[in-house]
Parts: C-alpha cells; sequence; structure tokens
C-alpha cells in the first residue's frame, strides 16, 4: 500500500506562499519591536511564529476539504463485494467481537451488532464496570445471549488494558473492537474481510461512521458534524496522510495485534496502537462504505468530559510518543500528518501563551502591534476554515437557516473549550493522564446546576475580559474566547428539550 505526499505538498506550498506574501509586514513589525528591547521583540517574534503555526492548521483544512472534493471518487474506491470469497475461497477465519463498557452497557447496541451474516464468529464482553446495577445488566444480557464475560480486578491501563486482558490469552484470527453504543452493520465481518484481502500490508480496518439515535436537541444540533468528519477526513488520510484506528468499529488481524505488542496502556491506546503497528509494516485503511452508527455525547457536560479525556490522551501521546514518531519508519507526510492532527487539542496550552503575550504582556509593556489591516483576511479566513467541509457537504441538504445556525452553535461549542483544553493539558503535563468515561444517560438539568457545572468556564471569561480592559482598555482581543466561554450555560440547557420536539419545530418552520 502506497501513499502519496501530493495532499502535504500543496498545504505546504500554499502555507509557504502565504508566508512569503505577508513576509514583509511582519518582519517589519519585528524590526520596530527591536527599539523597545530584547524582551519586546522576543515576544513579537513568538507571535509571529503562532499565527504561522494558526495559519498552516487552517492551510491543512481547507486543503484538506477542496481535496476530498476535488478527487471524491478516486477516494472513495472500495474493494469488489465477496473479494475475500474471490480470493480466499471458502476461508472463515475465526472473528471475535468485543464489546467494551465500564458503566454504560447498551445491550439494544450491542445485540444490533450481534446480527452478523457472517457464520464463524463470537462475541464476547469486556466488562470494567463497578456500578452493581449495570454489572446485573451485563450479567443478565449475557445469560440470555449465552455471552462470555471477562471482567478484572482492577482497571489498570483503562480500555488497553481491558482489550489486553482478554487478548493476549484469547484464540482468534480477527478481533472487532465495539465501544457501548456501536452499532455495525450485519455484513461487517464480511465486507472488512474484503478489505484484508484488497490489502495484503492492512493490519486494521477502520469503518466508517454516523452518529444516529439523537434524543435531544444537543445531539440532534451537532451530530451532523459526525458524519460529514468521518468521511472527509478518513478518505484523503487513507491515501495521502496517517490513517489511525479510532477506537472503536474497526477490525484487527491477530498477526497486527500480536507484532505491535498489544494496546499501549495509554489513554490514546487507538492512535499509539496504529503507530506500534505502522513502525511493524502495518497500515490502517478506512472503509467508506461499511457504516457503524455511534452516539454523539448526551449533552454539553458529557461533550465537555469527552474533550478533557481527547486532550489529556493527545498530550500524554505527545510526551511519550513524540520520539517514536521522529525515529518511525513512517513517510515524512504521514508523520507531518499526526502532528497537525494530534498535536492540536493539547496545544491550546501554548497557545494561551499566544494570548498572554498580546493581551497582557506587550500592552503592560508599552507596545502595540501595527500589522496592516489586510492581515485579517487569512486570519478571518482560517477561523472558519474546520467549518469548510460542512458548509459543503451539506450544502442543498440543509436549509440555509438550519445550516447558519448549527455553524453558528459549532463555533461557540468549539469555542467554548478553550479552558477545559487548557486545564486538561496543564493537567497532564505535571501528573497522569486519566481516561474518562463518557456519560450516556440523559437527565433534565436546572439553571443553577448549569451554571454551577460551568462555573471554572463563567469565572476565566469574566477574568480574561477584565484583564483585557485593564491592559487594552477594550474587551475586544478576548471576546472571541470568553463569548464561547460564556455561553456554556446556555450550551447546556439545549440538552433539556427532547429531540422530538425539535424534529415538531423543525418540520413547522420548513412548512
Amino acid at each position: 500500500m502506497k501513499k502519496s505526499p501530493r495532499l502535504y505538498l500543496l498545504i505546504i506550498g500554499l502555507w509557504l506562499g502565504l508566508i512569503g506574501l505577508t513576509f514583509l509586514p511582519l518582519l517589519v513589525e519585528i524590526q520596530r519591536s527591536d527599539d523597545y528591547g530584547v524582551g519586546v521583540m522576543t515576544l513579537v517574534i513568538t507571535s509571529s511564529v503562532f499565527i504561522g503555526y494558526f495559519w498552516l492548521n487552517g492551510t491543512k483544512d481547507i486543503v484538506y476539504t477542496m481535496y476530498y472534493y476535488l478527487n471524491k471518487k478516486q477516494l472513495l474506491r472500495t474493494p469488489r463485494k465477496h473479494f475475500w470469497k474471490i480470493s480466499k475461497g471458502n476461508q472463515q477465519p475465526y472473528v471475535v467481537l468485543v464489546y467494551c463498557t465500564c458503566n454504560d452497557f447498551n445491550g439494544a447496541s450491542l445485540l444490533a451488532s450481534m446480527q452478523q451474516d457472517y457464520p464463524n464468529y463470537d462475541v464476547v464482553i469486556l466488562d470494567d464496570s463497578k456500578k452493581e446495577s449495570y454489572i446485573a445488566q451485563v450479567d443478565a444480557f449475557a445469560k440470555e445471549h449465552n455471552i462470555h464475560v471477562i471482567r478484572r480486578n482492577n482497571n489498570v491501563g483503562f480500555k488497553a488494558g481491558n482489550l489486553n486482558n482478554f487478548l493476549m490469552r484469547a484464540n482468534f484470527d480477527y478481533f472487532v473492537i465495539l465501544d457501548s453504543d456501536e452499532i455495525i452493520p450485519s455484513d461487517f465481518v464480511w465486507r472488512s474481510l474484503d478489505y484484508f484481502a484488497a490489502y495484503p500490508k492492512a493490519g486494521i480496518v477502520q469503518a466508517n461512521h454516523v452518529a444516529t439515535r439523537n434524543v435531544n436537541e444537543f445531539m440532534n444540533l451537532f451530530a451532523i458534524g459526525v458524519n460529514s468528519h468521518w468521511l472527509t477526513y478518513q478518505a484523503a488520510k487513507h491515501y495521502h496522510g496517517f490513517l489511525s484506528l479510532l477506537g472503536h468499529g474497526a477490525m484487527v488481524k491477530r498477526e497486527c495485534y500480536e507484532t505491535a505488542g498489544g494496546f499501549p496502556h495509554l489513554v490514546a491506546e487507538d492512535l499509539c496502537f496504529s503507530i506500534e503497528a505502522r513502525n511493524h509494516g502495518y497500515f490502517t485503511v478506512f472503509a467508506p462504505d461499511i457504516i457503524c452508527e455511534e452516539e454523539y455525547p448526551i449533552n454539553y457536560l458529557a461533550f465537555k468530559k469527552r474533550h478533557s479525556k481527547w486532550t489529556q490522551g493527545n498530550m500524554e501521546f505527545i510526551k511519550k510518543y513524540t520520539g517514536k514518531i521522529v525515529r518511525s519508519r513512517m513517510t515524512w507526510f504521514e508523520k507531518m500528518d499526526i502532528v497537525l492532527f494530534t498535536y492540536n487539542l493539547p496545544l491550546t496550552a501554548f497557545f494561551a501563551l499566544y494570548v498572554i503575550i498580546n493581551v497582557i504582556a506587550l500592552p503592560l509593556l508599552g507596545y502595540s502591534l501595527t500589522y496592516p489591516a489586510w492581515l485579517l483576511i487569512p486570519t478571518i479566513i482560517f477561523l472558519i476554515a474546520p467549518m469548510l467541509n460542512d458548509i459543503i457537504f451539506y450544502a442543498g441538504t440543509l436549509s440555509p437557516f438550519r445550516l447558519l445556525w448549527y455553524l453558528a452553535h459549532s463555533m461557540l461549542l468549539y469555542g467554548s473549550m478553550f479552558f477545559i483544553s487548557l486545564k486538561s493539558s496543564l493537567k497532564s503535563i505535571f501528573n497522569k493522564s486519566i481516561f474518562l468515561v463518557t456519560p450516556k444517560d440523559h437527565y433534565q438539568i436546572s439553571f443553577s446546576e448549569a451554571v454551577k457545572a460551568n462555573k471554572a468556564e463563567l469565572l476565566f471569561a469574566i477574568a480574561i475580559l477584565g484583564i483585557s480592559i485593564i491592559c487594552n482598555q477594550s474587551p475586544l482581543p478576548t471576546l472571541l474566547i470568553a463569548l464561547p466561554a460564556l455561553s456554556s450555560v446556555y450550551l447546556t440547557l439545549i440538552s433539556n428539550r427532547s429531540s422530538l420536539a425539535l424534529q415538531e419545530a423543525d418540520s413547522n418552520s420548513q412548512t
């Protein structure tokens, strides 16, 4: 399986062209700052580096999106159906569906996933639950459907440890990872085997996903981002970047698992395992036509908890795997892909330094940046670049109002994650990262509960607004951070409205 650097050559070329166009005004500003001393000049240079990195990520989002839509037919090529049977005859490898749960068992999802049209498979439940109510549900389901349940005395290694505890001593040819809310289609195993036959160096087949079973307005509003993101980015990564196992809805070959040494006992076990597999010559391939179902976080508080887990996991990954990436057998553009996509979340902690420089340090030192007004153009473009894929994907299928409503709320949602990203990054830098299980239970949240749950975000927003007013005589420099943080209470209360009520409102507005 040969990957092409074409996509990243485009990204780097366009980014360097932009840097070339803006180099002179940036250089003029750096030279002007020299008159204020080495300290000010260092801060201005650091600020310019942050701008360049921000533009690089924006360029990546735009090029990824446009490249996908311009090459969609080629990127979505799939192996022939029944390719495994054609090439392997009547071989039917032994496959195990491995269902992972920790106080979030969903019997309906597991039962739906068990309806495979493949004959030679079994199901095992790996239960790390500690709550008696969930343990009882697992036991009752297992007894009814004659399924083996594996439990361990401790939760060492989080999900990775749970998987290894079973897989290291189990008999199988392939295994499928199912999270608690996962539903895989009935042809999942057969179709995944087609991919393994078509790609001899494949160690992992990662299926496509859509978000379903939305029970409230929060889920209905934001879940559509899952449907657009998976297809666009993973299809391009398959050919031009680093494609990783994404934790669930994936099938893994035994030889790949054993050669890679199992799942590393880290929060981002899926990403780390994918790198270990790649370093041993195995690829992850994307199956766009195998469409699985997942659930979007049940509410804003669950989303925030998942975001914290991802940030901590990625920061732990940076600490432990940066050296391995540098020394790995991967191509340069695969390594760059990992950096641009994986380092983003925890680098929020370092972006805070950019805010400190521009909102506090430089104003207190009596220095004001004077970039030309036209330099705001690429910055504004790159602010909306992450939403370009959603805009193109849903143009013509969503009403303009619904699309704008979604985009505006997405800006608030992801903008409001600045504080939790900063907190989680710093926590992971100085302490051990923690695997957080995303809550699945739907419940009504009162206004006072929402305020209490988001107290840190509210205080953070008020603090940075106050600092900006003191140092800059204006709140404007921090509005893009403060306003989303202040919206956290509103975002929390959105989930109180049921999906049925939302669907009725949408229907009435369209009428």
